[in-house]
């Protein structure tokens, strides 16, 4: 079931962050991006500094087997820190809690830096070998999707640009999946945002949500939903790798080792 879970997570970030649809600002409408809140954004983007990030998540699948619908529900709750370098998110240390109707998966926390991730909670400690506490693992892919849960000024400003004013500070737009992704091959959809930003023109809160149909047999339907709240900018972090010598590659756990860590709460494919 943990499999399948991970599963649908990826099938999400396939299918991308789109939204429930929306009713679209006119273009008459729309008022101008506050562009001091791009500006603020990128001031925050410098070696040294981070943010605190408080997130809960869920996809919501609807499919069918064998004639018979069916749906199910993963829920995660992700808090911790984002470590900035020059223009973008450098490390993090987060803490993630999954759940769904079957129950609670154990927590566990997550060091990223680079291509690399480590895990470990209580129960990954006990499962390794004595002196090691970490299980580290290197993504394929030339980014580390782990570091790409804060807003960039790109994605920012094109919200913004697709946004109207509703209240002091907060602002609410729609897009196409296709353009919010910039890819013409991302399929049908629509993308709702909702950015809410503070006396210093700080985002505070970002909140997507999306429904995504299929024609194919994979699922009928999948919802997507994020709400992401944002404190502490400009605040001193520095994230590390641990030891190396606390350290289990992913790749050398043997057979027993690695159904004990899962069992623990170690994702079974793997923390990206």
């Amino acid at each position: 079931m943990k499999l399948f879970f991970a599963g649908l997570a990826t099938t999400a970030a396939i299918v991308g962050a789109a939204a429930v649809p929306a009713q679209a600002a006119s273009p008459a409408t729309t008022q101008a991006a506050p562009a001091d809140a791009v500006k603020a954004l990128k001031a925050q983007l410098l070696p040294g500094k981070s943010v605190k990030i408080d997130q809960l998540s869920s996809i919501t699948v609807d499919f069918s087997v064998d004639d018979q619908a069916m749906q199910v529900q993963v829920n995660t709750r992700t808090n911790g820190t984002l470590a900035f370098g020059k223009g973008k998110v450098a490390a993090a240390d987060l803490r993630i809690r999954m759940s769904s109707r079957q129950g609670t998966e154990p927590p566990y926390r997550v060091v990223a830096e680079g291509r690399n991730a480590y895990v470990t909670n209580p129960g990954i400690v006990k499962a390794l070998p004595a002196g090691r506490s970490w299980i580290g693992s290197r993504t394929g892919e030339r980014e580390n999707a782990i570091l790409h849960m804060g807003v960039t000024p790109a994605d920012l400003k094109f919200m913004l640009d697709n946004s109207s004013e509703v209240a002091t500070g907060e602002y609410q737009g729609t897009a196409t999946l296709a353009a919010y992704r910039h890819d013409k091959s991302a399929g049908e959809g629509n993308v709702e945002f909702h950015l809410y930003f503070d006396k210093n023109n700080l985002l505070s809160r970002a909140v997507v949500d999306s429904t995504s149909s299929s024609d194919g047999d994979a699922y009928r339907q999948m919802a997507f939903h994020t709400d992401t709240k944002y404190s502490g900018w400009g605040a001193k972090a520095k994230i590390t790798a641990p030891a190396s010598g606390k350290v289990v590659n992913e790749k050398k756990l043997t057979p027993k080792t690695r159904r004990a860590v899962i069992k623990a709460g170690y994702p079974e494919t793997g923390p990206f």
